[in-house]
């Protein structure tokens, strides 16, 4: 690695993945307590699977978050152009974005409406096009093959046991 190329953005993207998410989010389920989003589901049984699971989802996205920066600091590895590939890493290429869709997936969760769970497939979209046309592109400019290898093993936004 040529020590003149210039490291990565330290935000990134990020911050308009993740304020969309967020704000979209919050606006839904505000409309949906509102009831200006019908299908709220009213089963209690079904309702307390979608909070179990809700809350579980969240959990892991705080999990993601935390663990985005463990074992070397992801802010040193950016400034030294390293391929950061640990902590999170190992589980998913964008841990800090997919903490903030799987925590904004939860709440939704959280929400009980069926209408709204076509958010986290939008989100998600969102977050693959605009990965793979921004950051993606970034870091093969830097890292090449190595990069690659990484891609191959490591899913891109959902949290994953990687492929050997």
């Amino acid at each position: 690695m040529s020590e003149n190329k210039k490291h990565l953005p330290i935000f990134g993207i990020g911050p308009l993945l993740c304020f969309s998410m967020v704000a979209i989010s919050v606006i839904a389920i505000l409309l949906s307590v509102k009831g200006i989003i019908p299908c709220v589901i009213t089963n209690s049984i079904v309702i307390l699977i979608f909070r179990i699971m809700g809350v579980a989802i969240i959990v892991l996205g705080l999990i993601c978050i935390i663990g985005a920066d463990l074992k070397g600091g992801l802010i040193k590895s950016i400034k030294s152009n390293q391929l950061k590939t640990n902590g999170s890493y190992a589980f998913v290429r964008n841990p800090c974005y997919a903490s903030y869709f799987l925590c904004c997936s939860g709440a939704l969760l959280l929400a009980h409406n069926i209408i709204l769970l076509i958010l986290p497939v939008l989100f998600w979209i969102e977050m693959t096009v605009v990965l793979k046309n921004t950051e993606e592109k970034w870091l093969f400019e830097l890292y090449g093959d190595e990069y690659l290898e990484y891609c191959r093993r490591v899913n891109r936004c959902i949290p994953w046991f990687p492929k050997k």
